[in-house]
């Protein structure tokens, strides 16, 4: 079970419970409850968390007083958090701290930690769920030096977090130096965590050759381990990167390829299957938001928000907000757009996320000005958030001043209308809202309304400042 060999290890089970009838009833009902702990673990780590699941609730309903339920605890425990039942989760008593370990309770009380520090992140308690993860950490660099794969866990949420952070080095490190062990012997959610994490800190570098390897190889493992929720997730992230790369063709090839996949190679669990579908969707919108902005697109990618937030994976729920406001404000919902998009910002900017506002496309830039603006506005009662945003700004500027990608101006420029630019330049002129509509043969209403969404977009309050932000973009 320790090197991964589930099958292996799953026959020579069936060899003992074989066996056991020939033995006394007191022997065989211990063995029995031991097999079914291993079996519950093979399937755990075969992502079929919730059928071990069951046989850890029967096991610790059979448990005698005397007995040490710890293995039986972890299983439930990752049960209860994927299936976000965080009563039960909570309720389940948790391992003492002790000075010496034996390698099972070892393996379970780093297990509990790394499962609690994964759910201290998805509630945005990043302090706590660093703090849960060095623990779990400290207790596999200490007891489980032969058991890499599992010990490599920990890590990877460390890792996820210095990524989320903009510490990108100190998590590359981390994730290359664990990936040959998660590769051979590790757990689904490490590979998730390693493979996705260190695509993302490719992709920022625009190292897109090494992304795809990347996202090869962990597909490859995921179809080697039968993990149909790495898989998915490995071809949702190869969509993306096709799209950054302006290959619609092929990314729609990959949107195939991931729709038969998914039907073809059922996930065995519920949770396994919710997150299948879910990287599924994402994919199909994205591609489909390509081909056009389109308020279907953004229906389905708000529905998937709506649902992580339900959940409580308030951290998932962040990431697509971001997307989801840049998709808003693709379609000319720039209240909505904007109102998620500062919430959002409020709430990592509390739990100390960065990086994700920087993975965003162009008009992340203009929603990052808003928020600006919003936040250092007169009588604003967020001022705080202006040291979060203005480095953001400042990462931001700095990244595409840096020839990376076309330059702020001509984003800016690329999400105003024909007519916003036209309006603009006649006010930059002294033109009236009256004198414009007469000039436009429109109304002042409408004028009126042009001139709050060239606003919103440059992220100013008046039109000195619209005139000003256009002059210094080179609009005018």
């Amino acid at each position: 079970m320790l090197a991964s060999r589930i099958d292996e290890a799953f026959s020579a089970i069936e060899q003992i419970e074989l066996q056991l009838d020939d033995m006394s009833p007191a022997v065989a009902k211990r063995l029995r409850r031991a097999t079914q702990l291993l079996r519950a673990s093979g399937l755990a780590f075969q992502d079929d968390s919730h059928s071990a699941l069951a046989i850890a609730e029967s096991c610790l309903r059979e448990s005698p007083a005397n007995q040490d339920p710890h293995a039986a605890l972890t299983l439930c425990r990752l049960g209860f958090w994927q299936l976000r039942k965080f009563d039960d989760f909570y309720s389940l008593p948790r391992h003492r701290p002790r000075v010496r370990w034996s390698k099972s309770s070892a393996i379970s009380a780093m297990l509990e930690l790394s499962i609690e520090s994964a759910a201290a992140l998805d509630h945005l308690s990043v302090s706590t769920a660093k703090r849960l993860a060095s623990d779990a950490l400290a207790i596999a660099e200490t007891t489980l030096k032969t058991a890499k794969g599992y010990a490599a866990l920990p890590a990877c949420l460390s890792a996820q977090m210095l990524y989320e952070e903009g510490r990108l080095d100190e998590a590359e490190t981390i994730f290359r130096d664990r990936l040959s062990a998660i590769s051979a012997e590790g757990s689904i959610d490490s590979a998730l965590r390693a493979y996705l994490g260190l695509t993302r800190i490719a992709k920022y570098r625009m190292q897109c050759d090494f992304a795809a390897l990347l996202l090869r190889e962990g597909q490859d493992v995921g179809e080697r381990r039968r993990w149909p929720r790495l898989v998915a997730a490995c071809l949702a992230e190869r969509v993306s990167l096709l799209l950054d790369a302006g290959q619609l063709k092929e990314a729609h090839a990959v949107v195939e390829y991931l729709d038969s996949y998914a039907e073809a190679h059922q996930a065995r669990s519920e949770y396994s299957r919710s997150e299948v579908m879910r990287y599924r969707t994402l994919a199909r919108w994205r591609a489909s938001w390509a081909d056009g902005p389109s308020g279907d697109a953004v229906m389905a990618l708000r529905q998937l928000y709506h649902h992580r937030l339900e959940k409580g994976d308030l951290y998932a729920a962040c990431r697509l907000a971001v997307k989801l406001a840049e998709m808003l404000a693709g379609i000319g919902e720039f209240g909505e757009a904007e109102a998620l998009f500062f919430q959002t910002v409020k709430a990592c900017a509390a739990a100390g996320l960065y990086q994700m506002f920087l993975e965003g496309g162009p008009g992340l830039g203009v929603l990052l000005r808003q928020a600006y603006s919003r936040a250092d506005a007169p009588g604003s009662t967020n001022r705080e958030l202006l040291p979060f945003l203005g480095s953001l700004l400042s990462q931001w500027d700095a990244r595409y001043a840096g020839g990376r990608s076309a330059p702020p101006s001509s984003r800016v420029s690329d999400t105003l209308t024909a007519r916003e630019r036209h309006i603009l330049s006649m006010i930059s002129q002294g033109g009236s809202n009256k004198r414009v509509a007469q000039s436009l043969k429109i109304s002042p209403e409408t004028v009126k309304s042009h001139v709050k969404r060239i606003f919103q977009k440059l992220a100013v309050s008046t039109r000195t400042e619209a005139v000003s932000r256009a002059g210094s973009l080179g609009l005018l």
